[in-house]
């Protein structure tokens, strides 16, 4: 899935006041890892190079989090002055790239690499200057919205706090994903002002500048537009929970699992699990655990950095900490297997 000629810029400098959290957003845990993490995987399934991160709030934080992520490069934003502010930082880096940037947030783990590639494909067989991923989706507010002309065409965007009453009514919206050409991109940059409610400087704003110029600007209208949505609130890390809950689910049975109830059993992001094993219904499935095959996991159990070898039988109710299950064995609150393997066993009667 390589896309040749483009560099990608992550925005996660933000300090995410809608969570309500002394942690940026960005590392907040969705499905056993960093938000963050989604992103930068999905740039590196896509191959493309370099790898920018802007980061502000709690940078150092961040690093740390993705110091072993190969090919990434950071540079700091002192201050938080909007968008085009945060990609004006990465100019030191791509001053002699000329291919197509990718800029992406570091809230939107619900991006497929199939969605992705298919805004740079579109972007580059247009050759535009610049290229939007948009949604209809079916609350707009708090989204840029998406202004076109009488024949289709994209005209601007408007933020939010700018908006007029009729221009809120629009249900497309801007998911903050775009394609630029680096030279488009970074002239445009150097003609955004502040002149808004919020006193930022708005990456929005180089689509009218570009129109205005009479360069090539296109939209992309995504298929699900709950891949475009981005991390704001606590409801919102709820919903993106269940979502990729939902992704999980549905790859294990396709591989050959049976979820009894997939809607109550949740399974961290990178756990395998064997070919015909049976998961009962409220059960967890955490951290660097792994399952072999033909297993059984009764209800009520919560596994947490646990390998489980072939046929392993694991009654309901149990809770399993650290080490290993030796294939055929049976673990049991009543039993002492877990105790004989090195693993913490937890559990209360009634």
């Amino acid at each position: 899935m390589s896309q040749s000629d483009c560099a990608a810029v992550i925005l996660a400098a933000g300090q995410s006041t809608r969570m309500r959290s002394q942690l940026s957003k960005v590392l907040h845990p969705l499905c056993g890892r960093p938000i963050i993490r989604y992103i930068t995987e999905l740039v590196a399934l896509i191959e493309a190079r370099p790898v920018i991160v802007v980061v502000g709030y709690q940078a150092d934080k961040i690093q740390r989090e993705l110091k072993d992520v190969a090919g990434v490069e950071f540079v700091y934003q002192k201050e938080q002055l909007g968008t085009a502010h945060a990609v004006s930082q990465t100019r030191g880096i791509l001053a002699e790239f000329s291919g197509t940037v990718l800029i992406l947030n570091g809230d939107t783990p619900l991006l497929t690499p199939d969605e992705l590639s298919g805004l740079i494909q579109f972007h580059q067989k247009m050759k535009a200057d610049c290229t939007l991923l948009s949604s209809d989706v079916p609350n707009p507010f708090g989204y840029g919205r998406i202004v076109r002309g009488e024949g289709g065409e994209v005209l601007g965007i408007v933020e939010e706090k700018d908006a007029s009453s009729e221009q809120k009514k629009i249900t497309e919206i801007n998911s903050g994903i775009y394609c630029f050409n680096a030279r488009s991109l970074y002239a445009a940059l150097s003609k955004i002002d502040n002149h808004n409610a919020k006193g930022e400087y708005y990456l929005t704003d180089s689509v009218a500048i570009l129109r205005r110029e009479g360069k090539s600007v296109q939209a992309l209208k995504a298929a699900d537009y709950r891949t475009v949505l981005g991390i704001n609130t606590r409801m919102d890390l709820a919903e993106a929970s269940r979502i990729i809950r939902q992704r999980i689910a549905t790859q294990l049975m396709e591989s050959g699992v049976t979820l009894i109830d997939p809607d109550t059993t949740y399974i961290d992001y990178g756990i395998q699990v064997g070919q015909d094993t049976v998961i009962w219904p409220c059960c967890l499935i955490e951290g660097r655990s792994s399952i072999g095959r033909s297993c059984q996991i009764g209800p009520f159990c919560r596994i947490v950095d646990v390998v489980l070898e072939d046929e392993v039988r694991v009654e309901g109710g149990c809770f399993l900490r650290g080490g290993t299950i030796a294939a055929g064995s049976t673990v049991s609150i009543a039993s002492q297997a877990c105790q004989d393997k090195g693993i913490e066993r937890f559990f209360h009667q009634a």
